[in-house]
């Protein structure tokens, strides 16, 4: 693991009002390691009403540090969870504070630990909010970023998704088994508008080939609605794969997004799950004919055998190509699956980036040092797209290419 951005500190608003440093300026790549992965908390956004914005979090058990302090009868973990607000990347002034900590006694099984937090945030505005996950056991931190937006009372983060257990959903997928509820902050809400997408979208091409991207048809392929009842839908279910957007207004596009991908996402367990990734790493005619090929499972094999030597580097190999393919679905799924979209397919190829800086409206990932010119940089800037707020496009260029083909060499060889 790459040396952590992990500080022990006392978390408190004095630590928010002395810190001036942008946050633009901050390698922010710890937040693509995977072993911090189960560390770092998920975080969901709800408007509460017009100037209060309640966080949601959760925080799984096994990530937490159990122990037995000194006139202690119980094994216990304590965290906190301090949230600042602020304007934008290039931090200035905190608009809002606050912070919460919780003692867990129950160490016996794993599981998810969900609680909130709440902030004041004017309407119209949009912001950032900075949210510092501190393990006081273990005397570790971890620092987050969500954006904040209050242009509209009727836009994604006025509404979420309720499982059937009655918890907050912090990711906007389902399967076809699932059923949920769509929860406004709206109580005289009497319907909510659902547009339907059935689309299949090609996977992302490579760095440097120079291409004019389709704009997404706006036209759904069927339209319903649901009844709303004190702010709340009846439970849902959607069995068919594709887009579900609810909205109030259908003269507008802004509203609340479920997603319906395979049943076993983000995981890859199916054979064309396997073979669909490796688009990256061979020719148009070589993936053509393990599309074709009547055994799919002997092409994938045959591929990774040739390309380890042996049997035992091919499993290692496929776990991990694999694992990133799974890792891509958790840190860049949008209106897409994580690994076909343009973040997911260089974190695929080329790993975890060494440095990470972020703005409201793009990512620039550097491989190697930082300033170095040997070293690789890509910039991925925010696209404008009614379901997600996570759609990012690369600037692609021709002088990725000899490194491009580099990187995947490795792979074959």
């Amino acid at each position: 693991m790459k040396k952590l951005a992990l500080i022990i500190a006392v978390i408190s608003f004095f630590i928010f009002s002395c810190h001036t440093e942008k946050i633009s300026m901050q390698n922010l790549s710890y937040l693509y390691e995977k072993d911090m992965r189960p560390f770092i908390p998920e975080y969901l956004t709800f408007h509460k009403n017009d100037s209060i914005t309640r966080i949601y979090f959760s925080i799984n058990s096994s990530s937490l540090l159990y122990i037995k302090e000194a006139n202690e009868d119980l094994f216990a973990a304590k965290f906190s969870i301090t949230a600042a607000l602020y304007e934008s990347y290039d931090m200035k002034h905190v608009l809002d504070s606050n912070s919460v900590t919780i003692t867990d006694l129950n160490n016996t099984n794993k599981r998810d630990i969900i609680g909130n937090i709440e902030l004041k945030a004017k309407t119209p505005g949009e912001y950032l909010l900075k949210l510092i996950f501190a393990d006081l056991k273990k005397q570790t931190t971890v620092e987050s970023y969500v954006n904040i937006y209050r242009n509209s009372p009727n836009s994604a983060q006025n509404f979420m998704m309720i499982g059937e257990d009655s918890l907050v959903r912090f990711k906007p997928w389902a399967t076809s088994d699932d059923q949920f509820r769509i929860e406004s902050n709206n109580k005289k809400t009497e319907k909510l508008f659902v547009s339907y997408y059935d689309r299949i979208f090609p996977v992302a091409i490579p760095p440097y080939s120079i291409a004019t991207s389709k704009p997404f048809e706006l036209n759904p392929d069927s339209n319903f609605s649901v009844s709303v009842s004190d702010g709340c839908t009846a439970l849902l279910k959607f069995p068919k794969k594709g887009i579900y957007y609810f909205r109030v207004d259908t003269t507008k596009h802004e509203g609340f997004t479920v997603f319906r991908f395979d049943d076993n996402f983000p995981k890859v367990s199916t054979l064309d799950q396997m073979l669909q990734p490796l688009r990256f790493l061979t020719s148009k005619y070589e993936y053509d004919d393990m599309v074709m090929a009547k055994n799919k499972k002997m092409a994938i094999d045959k591929f990774w055998l040739d390309a380890a030597g042996n049997a035992g580097r091919a499993k290692e190999l496929i776990r991990m190509y694999y694992n990133r393919v799974q890792d891509a679905n958790c840190f860049f799924t949008s209106y897409i699956e994580g690994w076909k979209t343009d973040m997911g397919l260089i974190y695929i190829i080329y790993g975890e980036p060494n440095v990470v800086y972020r703005t409201r409206s793009y990512e620039s990932w550097v491989y190697g040092e930082d300033r170095n010119l040997l070293s690789i940089s890509f910039n991925f800037y925010k696209v404008q797209n009614p379901f997600t707020d996570s759609d990012y496009n690369l600037s692609r260029s021709p002088v990725y290419k000899d490194g491009w083909y580099m990187a995947v060499d490795n792979w074959r060889k």
